[in-house]
């Protein structure tokens, strides 16, 4: 079972984007939905063993950590 983690992590993370682009849900809610989503993602994957899904999980997820960290360093004027 730890060895499909890593494609359920990655299928947490397609199913919280997708929940935020074609729900109508924005401001609170659409942020919990997508920390919730996103934590699961990472726990999951720390979870899973060595493997593609984890691979891919780890690299979406890293990839959104740093596109959070632009939009910080922009919103702040850095």
């Amino acid at each position: 079972m730890k060895k499909h983690l890593g494609w359920i992590s990655v299928a947490l993370i397609i199913v919280s984007f997708a929940q935020l682009f074609l729900l109508d849900v924005n401001g609170f809610w659409g942020t919990n939905i997508l920390i919730i989503g996103l934590t699961s993602a990472l726990v999951t994957a720390l979870f899973s063993t060595r493997g593609v899904g984890k691979f891919i999980a780890l690299f979406l997820l890293s990839g959104y950590l740093i596109f959070f960290v632009v939009g910080v360093f922009i919103m702040i004027g850095f």
